[in-house]
């Protein structure tokens, strides 16, 4: 009795425990390489979805391989031998599908249109790509929601169509912004980038142009006075970021009369300040020294 009760007990501690433990997410999160996409899933929707179900593909062939690799690897950490290769397995369709098959997913949901089954079936997506974030969220975010700039990987001018009745079902407005909104989105846009990225698809493309890639001279202290021939040669470095008419136009659109040099004196006295709005001060000193008036 005794040697059967012991056989039992080795049989469980080799077989049985082993497979019950790669089960669990406490397994999986303990290797360090896997451990944040564990944190990151105790805060998703999938929190109570083992790992097992969505990464080990479908199937009782599948299942008995998995387990029977993490099985070796168990005992190779114990035995200090190498462990067989292992490399993630991304969820696959049959395992998305056995908890949210696709006649249960509606083709609208509120004001946009996502016919599940054309895309899966007609376009050979997997859910993964789209709901790439849905168990593995980035901190602040819940990771339910496909952002926009997923949906335009595909729904581009080279790609599927691009017209916005093709999703939505009532257009997005054309005004959404307010007149300042260029100089002023920035405070959202470092609060809430996503917000940004649902319309505007790409940060490399949308807003690097702006914020990555200014003239080197933008910042030598006397881009205000030297920057003509840079905006002359290449005008969508200046556009890219400063509205013509409401920016540049605060100075191009000064005209000074024929005789300024002669009467711009009274006007200089009254505010200094004003001059320098568009040339710098060495300008005026130079002038008064060849002229021999006092500035």
């Amino acid at each position: 009795m005794l040697v059967v009760v012991g056989f039992i007990a080795v049989l469980a501690v080799v077989l049985v425990i082993p497979v019950w433990a790669t089960d669990t997410p406490t397994y999986c999160m303990s290797c360090k390489a896997t451990k944040p996409a564990g944190l990151a899933w105790q805060t998703s929707t999938h929190a109570q979805v083992s790992c097992t179900e969505c990464h080990v593909p479908s199937g009782v062939g599948n299942a008995v391989k998995w387990r029977r690799r993490e099985w070796l690897n168990i005992w190779a950490d114990y035995l200090n031998v190498p462990r067989a290769s292992s490399k993630g397995q991304r969820p696959g369709n049959d395992n998305c599908l056995k908890c949210h098959p696709l006649d249960g997913i509606p083709s609208q949901s509120g004001d946009i249109r996502m016919p599940h089954e054309v895309h899966v079936d007609l376009r050979n997506l997997t859910c993964a790509d789209c709901h790439s974030q849905v168990a593995h969220p980035k901190p602040g975010s819940s990771g339910a929601s496909v952002p926009m700039a997923v949906c335009s990987m595909c729904h581009n001018e080279n790609g599927a169509p691009a017209e916005c009745t093709v999703c939505h079902v009532t257009p997005p407005p054309t005004d959404v912004h307010p007149k300042d909104y260029l100089t002023t989105h920035g405070k959202q846009a470092l609060a809430d980038p996503e917000s940004c990225m649902r319309c505007h698809h790409s940060q490399a493309e949308f807003c690097d142009p702006c914020h990555a890639k200014p003239t080197p001279d933008h910042f030598s202290g006397t881009w205000r006075f030297a920057h003509g021939p840079t905006a002359t040669r290449d005008p969508s470095s200046c556009t890219g970021c400063h509205d013509a008419d409401t920016f540049c136009e605060q100075c191009h659109k000064v005209r000074h009369p024929s005789d300024w040099v002669q009467t711009h004196s009274g006007v200089a006295a009254q505010s200094p300040g004003a001059c320098l709005v568009c040339h710098p001060q060495g300008m005026c000193a130079d002038c008064h020294q060849k002229m021999g008036v006092k500035p």
